[in-house]
């Protein structure tokens, strides 16, 4: 068969006819590519600048409903204002102190005041010229005395369970130093309510023996334990749980196991003021797991467990956050959600009804 100059060139024409078009159809798919890719990185931006607009949103409300719960607890709006620019920490401590106020009968309110700073003596017009802006002023002395003096013979203790608690929040719970530093700890626990019991107190008269630094740091260190077992944390400083990531039951689940524990561990020093911020947050802890429990039965109906009769054999039964029910008197139920904490709250009643 002899060689075909038409025909070589004929299929070289043809071959390189189909080469032109596969690169006109690889320089489109990369064409289509590129701009589905832009399409997707405008689609996500818009996605994420929503989700950042949603996230303050959901901050200035929650910011606002504090300084709401300032003013009606008998802050000015101005004060709380600015107590608010502080952060979260500054607006948890104030409201804690407007809150005790209350329950004991103290103005709490009237050791955050604002005033002008820098006013000068003589004529008023130089001085409103001289004044800086005006600026929040915290009666500290004032709220010390709110809470009580703490006796000095108390003092040196109260230093060292800081001072374990600041080291103990480094280390895990199963660490051996922060096992070491809780013995310590409960040790001068012991000391504290000897030093008191050997006290007179004939005239009535009780002391506190914890100071409010002490109180937080003792309540925040076994906080912080009990969350770091949920993959949570405590940022003592600020007063906020870190890494909650939407699991308000396991938090609030912490709050009361640490309700129980420090109550336990401090109850032989008897100090008011300690009792007082355990009952608050255990407190608090009820009526978030409350919510919780209505929110379930409403959302998820089918999820709820009926049992004749709560036994121990049911608890092998449940995870914490489950909902039972339980026969009741005239053909009610008993509705309550599972906590597991072995106390009076293991179960926490939510209603009786249908």
């Amino acid at each position: 068969m002899g060689f075909s100059l038409r025909s070589f060139l004929g299929g070289a024409a043809s071959a390189g006819s189909r080469g032109i078009e596969e690169r006109r159809a690889n320089l489109q798919r990369q064409k289509e590519t590129a701009e589905a890719r832009q399409w997707q990185i405008a689609t996500e931006g818009r996605a994420d600048s929503r989700a950042r607009k949603a996230k303050r949103a959901a901050d200035k409300k929650s910011l606002e409903e504090q300084i709401g719960t300032m003013t009606a607890l008998g802050m000015s709006a101005d004060a709380a204002r600015a107590v608010a620019k502080n952060g979260k920490g500054a607006i948890k401590v104030a409201i804690g102190d407007l809150q005790y106020g209350r329950e004991n009968g103290v103005n709490a309110a009237s050791y955050y005041t604002m005033g002008q700073k820098g006013l000068l003596q003589g004529d008023p017009s130089t001085a409103i010229k001289a004044a800086e802006p005006a600026g929040l002023a915290i009666d500290s002395e004032g709220i010390r005395n709110m809470y009580g003096a703490v006796d000095e013979d108390y003092t040196s203790h109260n230093e060292q369970i800081r001072a374990i608690t600041n080291k103990q929040f480094k280390l895990t719970p199963e660490d051996p130093s922060y096992v070491k530093l809780e013995e310590q700890r409960q040790a001068l626990y012991t000391d504290l309510a000897a030093i008191a019991g050997a006290k007179d107190t004939a005239d009535g008269e009780d002391s506190r023996k914890f100071t409010e630094g002490t109180v937080r740091a003792t309540i925040g260190g076994e906080l912080n334990k009990q969350l770091q077992f949920r993959g949570m944390s405590y940022d003592l400083e600020q007063q906020v749980i870190v890494g909650m990531k939407g699991d308000v039951l396991g938090a609030n689940i912490a709050s009361l196991k640490t309700a129980k524990i420090v109550r336990e561990s401090t109850k032989s020093v008897d100090d008011q003021f300690m009792r007082d911020s355990i009952d608050a947050l255990q407190k608090n802890a009820i009526v978030e797991i409350t919510q919780y429990g209505y929110n379930t039965i409403r959302t998820a109906p089918t999820e709820i467990k009926q049992f004749a009769s709560v036994s121990k054999e049911t608890d092998r039964s449940l995870k914490i956050g489950d909902i039972i029910k339980v026969p009741a008197e005239g053909g009610m139920f008993t509705y309550s959600i599972y906590t597991g904490t072995k106390d009076a709250n293991h179960y926490i009643t939510l209603y009786t009804g249908q």
